[in-house]
């Protein structure tokens, strides 16, 4: 199941406080090293992958209820037409 966007805000400003803590840049105008930016790329990276994941896994979801409901009507509707086509033979045979 994938995250929601506020876990992953949650996920993201508990890495960004966690680095300025190990940094200790607790300033909130201060800049993070260098070296934490390959972690949040990381972060944003995975979250965008998440939900690309999430996006087709819920297309593919609608396209199969669409064919379901498809399927279903048609097999009423072949139900249907043989009732139709039973009546007048069954009048026929009475």
């Amino acid at each position: 199941m994938a995250r929601t966007n506020e876990e992953w805000a949650a996920l993201l400003g508990s890495t960004l406080c966690k680095m300025a803590r190990v940094y200790g840049t607790d300033a909130p105008n201060a800049y993070l090293p260098e070296e934490c930016y390959p972690v949040i790329e990381k972060t944003f990276e995975v979250a965008l992958k998440d939900a690309r994941a999430e996006g087709y896994a819920a297309a593919l979801r609608d396209l199969q209820q669409k064919r379901n409901a498809r399927v279903a009507k048609k097999q009423r509707l072949t139900v249907i037409g043989q009732v139709m086509r039973a009546l007048p033979l069954a009048r026929r045979t009475a």
